[in-house]
């Protein structure tokens, strides 16, 4: 039996129909939502854990990470779909990192993805507390770099707190810290050539030795090649703190000798912190 003229056009139309709409509606029902609920847990010197809102009927998740608040984000891991939490190790200690998370699916052998979360800011925890004065009057940004707002302004010989480490999107050095400005309580971003203490740059914990004959290594452990000795009361600046491969923890400390400085490391339960 032959079509009339009239059902042809409407099968014609059924056809363009198809072509035009039915791949956004499946591209449309298969595209995850933007990923929400993120958040930070508990972190330490060289970790750091997230965690965000699951979704039903998604294959997985894709999790980004940067040093740059605004900077590239780099994909650092796939995780499946039972999946919501994610903890980054091997991190550096006291240093600022961004996160972001999308979900995607796979529908019809096409992998469709959504949008990515809000960017989350977490931190690594501080081996030593450092403190640091204002060398001279300088801005508190919002995040690291010359291209955010301004939150404070803080008079040279401000003393502030160092949280973490931070970076801009050149790769300036940055120092997120905490101080007081005209009696508020402000946290933000300063460049870290405008913190300064007698010409120094950012101020380090100082650390007193407590043994009667302390040795002072090239490298952290007891294997270390012995470069200089510390006798007890004697003051050291204490610049960073690492584990040895047994596991015991050593700082990284500077003195002066006879007039020349020098850096070691030396075992921490040998110096109590003043």
């Amino acid at each position: 039996m032959m079509a009339t003229k009239k059902q042809v056009m409407g099968l014609l139309v059924c056809i363009v129909w198809l072509v035009l709409f039915l791949p956004h509606t499946v591209s449309a029902a298969a595209t995850p939502a933007k990923v929400t609920g993120m958040k930070s847990g508990a972190s330490t010197k060289s970790s750091v854990n997230i965690s965000w809102k699951g979704q039903e009927g998604v294959s997985g998740y894709q999790v980004y990470r940067s040093l740059v608040y605004d900077g590239k984000y780099k994909k650092v891991l796939d995780v499946d779909a039972q999946m919501t939490a994610f903890c980054n190790r091997n991190l550096a200690s006291g240093q600022e990192y961004f996160y972001k998370v999308r979900a995607y699916t796979y529908t019809g052998g096409q992998a469709f993805y959504g949008k990515f979360s809000k960017i989350l800011r977490t931190r690594t925890q501080m081996p030593i507390p450092k403190k640091a004065m204002v060398r001279t009057r300088a801005n508190i940004r919002k995040h690291a770099g010359t291209n955010h707002a301004i939150v404070a302004t803080a008079d040279a010989k401000t003393v502030v707190t160092v949280l973490c480490a931070a970076k801009d999107k050149s790769g300036g050095d940055w120092s997120y810290v905490s101080c007081v400005v005209d009696g508020r309580k402000i946290r933000g971003y300063i460049y870290n050539n405008l913190l300064q203490e007698n010409g120094n740059a950012v101020i380090t914990q100082i650390g007193k030795v407590i043994a009667s004959r302390l040795n002072v290594r090239e490298t952290a452990g007891n294997n270390g090649k012995i470069i200089a000795t510390l006798k007890r009361g004697q003051k050291v600046m204490l610049l960073g703190q690492v584990k040895a491969a047994d596991g015991s923890v050593w700082y990284l400390v500077q003195f002066k000798k006879k007039g020349r400085v020098i850096k070691g490391y030396v075992a921490s339960q040998y110096i109590r912190l003043v």
